[in-house]
């Protein structure tokens, strides 16, 4: 597996991520780690990626990361690594992530946005009605950024030909998209509806996506669209 990484992006005021690159079966794909900073001065991050020691350097200049996400069952590739690099930071994860990574004894399940140490800074929400995805989103209102996993995909800019032909498939190339991989996976139409009311409620300003881009021009309408094939 073929790997690289990029250096931190400010994406907001207080909102960073990083881009990191790998090659798996023939598929060159991209995921991404967005740090948040929240009013304490600590740090939030969604969906763990490696760190080189002067990418570390640069979060540590930041704040002190508390607090390690992983979004959804598919990913937590990383976690272990990024705990073990903040042995103060609490851990947590899906209940698909859970039951996926008994390695990690200390990891807790998603607490309620009311009982969560980012009261009033963030939103999460769980994807009611796709069992499967085990996914969550998550909305920073001071900065309006929707952060997503798999549900959203729009991917940009030079691809090769093998991640053409499967967005070819799935759909996601060029435009924000819900994969048809995705739409085969609702169990409870009527939960999905539930939740894209709540997404399409958020002023969102940008959408963070966790493969390659950041959708910040006409966020709301492109969100729209994409959810309109559940309306």
């Amino acid at each position: 597996m073929q790997e690289s990484s990029e250096n931190w992006q400010a994406i907001a005021d207080g909102v960073w991520a990083l881009s990191y690159h790998f090659s798996n079966a023939g598929l060159k794909v991209s995921t991404r780690m967005t740090v948040i900073r929240l009013a304490d001065g600590s740090l939030f991050s969604h969906s763990a990626v490696p760190l080189t020691g002067g990418q570390k350097a640069a979060l540590d200049a930041l704040g002190p990361l508390q607090h390690i996400v992983a979004p959804s069952a598919m990913h937590h590739l990383f976690l272990g690594k990024l705990a073990r690099l903040y042995p103060q930071a609490r851990i947590y994860g899906t209940q698909g992530v859970l039951s996926k990574r008994p390695d990690l004894p200390l990891l807790e399940p998603l607490p309620p946005d009311s009982e969560a140490p980012w009261a009033g800074e963030l939103q999460c929400l769980r994807l009611d009605g796709l069992p499967m995805l085990d996914e969550t989103l998550w909305f920073h209102p001071a900065s309006g950024s929707l952060i997503a996993t798999d549900v959203l995909q729009c991917w940009q800019g030079p691809l090769s030909l093998p991640v053409r032909m499967y967005l070819g498939l799935t759909g996601g190339h060029e435009r924000l998209t819900v994969p048809r991989t995705v739409r085969l996976l609702v169990r409870d139409r009527a939960a999905v509806r539930s939740w894209v009311k709540q997404v399409e409620s958020w002023p969102v300003q940008r959408v963070i996506l966790l493969h390659n881009s950041v959708i910040d021009d006409q966020p709301m309408k492109q969100l729209r669209e994409a959810l309109s094939i559940w309306d």
